[in-house]
């Protein structure tokens, strides 16, 4: 890369921080249902550690996706068409990702990715140890054969007999989404362990990235205004009850924003009970399941600790 070309993209350093602080002052100009005076209130009072963290949730599922997108799309362009790769910012992207980041992507999306996105995260992993080995064999090998072939198709057995059930209940259900994700990878994976045609190389490589690095942002933004950063409680005062996000307590007061937006100073004297309120819980949107464990579960869900399930409060209903 030339010096000049290096240059010219140093502009770009001092806009890295740029999108997680927009993120953030939107959260909170969402959070205040667009009042300046209830957003300078947030301003004091909200801890930046708290949005910092569900900044990082939102953003954590993003990390292995980019990454591994980036690298398989840049693997399959440079065994493709070789010459197009050498001038391919996507591919010299793709070079520059070690083999042990590519590994640590895939742990954190084993973790963190929904049960209905596995089989896409196989899929992935399956195609860069394909296009890998066939880079690095120089061509058409046993090595080749057996990750290109073999391995795509034991790993689609194994899949189809775990995820058989959730397949044929998603169609059942009337869930083509889930039942697309969960059928379709291991059928295509094989297709992606080899080279394409030159002729169609950088447009079935460059156009998906493009795609991606603009749409990437949106659900990053989508998923981050969404994401609650104050604690929901159902406060019993001598004048009603009042349901909603606490801004902050002192020795006198609790300040709380209610579900309308309406920022109410309540004295500590006239609170009779507190309750919180698991707001951030909602019921599914699929009732697909592969042998108890839900399509919308991450693996994560299911090594850390929970707590049991508790009917709700009627208070975080707004009844007494």
């Amino acid at each position: 890369m030339a010096v000049g070309e290096v240059g010219d993209r140093q502009w770009l350093l001092p806009l890295l921080p740029t999108f997680p602080i927009v993120l953030l002052v939107l959260r909170l100009w969402y959070l205040s249902r667009q009042n300046v005076q209830t957003m300078l209130l947030f301003v004091q009072y909200v801890s930046p550690l708290g949005l910092l963290s569900t900044l990082v949730i939102a953003l954590l599922w993003v990390f292995p996706a980019m990454l591994l997108l980036t690298r398989v799309l840049g693997a399959l362009l440079e065994l493709s068409d070789p010459a197009a790769a050498a001038t391919s910012r996507l591919a010299a992207a793709a070079r520059r990702i070690p083999d042990w980041v590519v590994v640590v992507a895939l742990v954190i999306g084993g973790l963190t990715w929904q049960l209905r996105f596995l089989p896409l995260l196989v899929m992935v992993a399956l195609s860069i140890l394909g296009l890998v080995v066939r880079q690095r064999a120089a061509g058409v090998g046993a090595a080749a054969a057996a990750t290109g072939v073999v391995l795509p198709f034991v790993a689609a057995v194994l899949e189809y007999a775990f995820l058989g059930p959730a397949i044929v209940a998603a169609l059942r259900e009337g869930e083509p989404v889930t039942f697309v994700l969960l059928a379709l990878p291991p059928l295509v994976t094989p297709l992606l362990t080899g080279p394409v045609p030159a002729w169609a190389a950088r447009a079935v490589t460059h156009w998906p990235a493009v795609v991606a690095a603009f749409a990437a942002p949106f659900l990053v933004g989508v998923v981050f205004l969404r994401a609650p950063i104050l604690p929901t409680v159902a406060v019993d005062t001598d004048d009603g009850l009042l349901v909603g996000s606490v801004i902050t307590v002192d020795d006198r007061m609790t300040t709380l924003l209610d579900t309308s937006g309406t920022v109410h100073f309540v004295l500590n004297d006239s609170v009779q009970a507190k309750v919180l309120c698991d707001a951030g819980d909602r019921p599914p949107a699929s009732t697909v399941d592969a042998h108890g464990w839900s399509v919308e579960q991450t693996a994560l869900s299911w090594i850390a600790p929970a707590r049991r399930p508790t009917p709700p409060d009627p208070r975080c209903e707004g009844r007494r």
